[in-house]
C-alpha cells in the first residue's frame, strides 16, 4: 500500500481547523461511563442512541445531549440507560441508525455482518436489512465489516459500507450499499479512500469509513479512520477526515480533519468512531457530533484514555 508522509496533512489540518468551529469534550465529566462507544444517532428532542462494541448484550445506550442553540455549546450530557436483550455471541455492534417510519434502531454488528432491527426497549423485531450474500461474514476481511450505518430519512434509504476493502478488490476501494425502506439491497455506489497518512503499519492499524449520515439532497456525510498503533502504544496516532459524498456523482468534499497522538504526556488521544448529525443552531448552521472509543478506558497508572465529544458547527450551504 503506497504510503504518503503526514506532513501534507498536518497543513491541510491546519488550513482547516483554523477556521472550523470545534469543541471536545471529556464524557465522564458528566459521569458517562467509560465504554467502546463506535456509533450514535439523533432520536428527536435531544436524545440519542449509542452502541458500544463490546457489550454482553446485543442493545444501545440512551444519552441526552443539550447543545446550546445559539453558539453550539455542550450544555448538558446524560446516560439514561441500556436497552438491551441476551444474544448468542457478542455482536461486535458497530453502527446505528434510526428509521423513524418504522421507530426502530438498526444496529450493524462486525461479527455476524448483519444489520438487525431493535425496538426503542431493546428487544429484537426479528427484522432485519437484507446484507447481499457477496458481503456476508465470508466475504469481508476479518473485523473490517459494516462499522458505518444510517438513515436518509429524505430518501428513505439505508445506507452502510464495509469498514475497508472486500479480499480481492483493489487497495482504497469500497463498496457503499443502499436498501430500500423494505429492508431490500438496492444499489451499489464506489467510494475510494484518501491516501493513507502512516508510513507504516505498527502493531495494528486501521484505515476504512467508520460512519454515516445523511446530509441532504441525497449526499452523505462519511468519517474516515485512519488509526497506528505504535508496539507499544506510546506514539500511536489516529487521523480523521470528514467529507460531504455524492453518491450519484462520486464527487467527495473534504470539510472537517483532526488528528491526535498518544505519548507518555498526552493522552488526548481520540479514536473517532461514531457520527451523525447534532442540532441546527439558531442561525441555521448544522452541527455533526463525532464520539470517540477509548477501549473502555485503556490505561495504568496515572493515565487512561478518555470518552470525548467533540462539537462541529459547520458553514451554511
Amino acid at each position: 500500500m503506497k504510503r504518503t508522509s503526514p506532513l501534507p496533512f498536518l497543513l491541510l489540518f491546519a488550513l482547516l481547523t483554523a477556521h472550523a468551529q470545534t469543541a471536545t469534550y471529556k464524557c465522564r465529566r458528566w459521569h458517562i461511563p467509560a465504554a467502546n462507544y463506535s456509533g450514535i444517532a439523533p432520536l428527536g428532542d435531544s436524545r440519542y442512541a449509542v452502541v458500544s462494541d463490546q457489550e454482553a448484550q446485543a442493545g444501545f445506550y440512551l444519552w441526552k445531549i443539550h447543545i446550546d442553540l445559539s453558539n453550539g455549546r455542550l450544555l448538558d450530557m446524560e446516560n439514561l440507560g441500556w436497552k438491551g436483550i441476551p444474544y448468542p455471541i457478542d455482536r461486535d455492534a458497530e453502527g446505528i441508525a434510526w428509521c423513524e417510519p418504522r421507530q426502530s434502531l438498526f444496529v450493524s454488528g462486525e461479527a455476524d455482518q448483519r444489520i438487525l432491527e431493535h425496538r426503542l426497549d431493546g428487544s429484537l423485531t426479528g427484522h432485519e436489512l437484507q446484507v447481499p450474500a457477496s458481503m456476508d461474514i465470508h466475504h469481508i476481511q476479518p473485523n473490517r465489516g459494516f462499522e458505518a450505518l444510517t438513515y436518509d430519512p429524505h430518501t428513505r434509504r439505508f445506507w452502510t459500507v464495509t469498514e475497508s476493502p472486500l479480499p480481492g478488490d483493489e487497495p482504497l476501494q469500497l463498496r457503499m450499499l443502499s436498501f430500500s425502506a423494505d429492508l431490500q439491497p438496492e444499489q451499489e455506489y464506489p467510494y475510494r479512500l484518501d491516501v493513507p497518512q502512516s508510513a507504516s503499519t505498527g502493531r495494528d492499524y486501521y484505515h476504512g469509513v467508520v460512519a454515516l449520515a445523511p446530509f441532504g439532497n441525497g449526499r452523505l456525510l462519511v468519517l474516515e479512520r485512519e488509526a497506528r498503533i505504535a508496539r507499544h502504544y506510546t506514539g500511536s496516532r489516529c487521523w480523521c477526515k470528514l467529507f460531504v459524498y455524492d453518491p450519484a456523482t462520486g464527487s467527495k468534499r473534504l470539510i472537517h480533519a483532526c488528528a491526535s497522538r498518544l505519548t507518555p504526556f498526552n493522552t488526548r488521544f481520540a479514536n473517532y468512531e461514531g457520527m451523525c448529525l447534532g442540532p441546527t443552531l439558531s442561525d441555521g448552521r448544522p452541527t455533526v457530533l463525532l464520539l470517540s472509543d477509548s477501549q473502555g478506558g485503556y490505561g495504568k497508572a496515572f493515565w487512561h484514555l478518555r470518552d470525548r465529544l467533540r462539537i462541529i458547527i459547520l458553514d451554511k450551504e
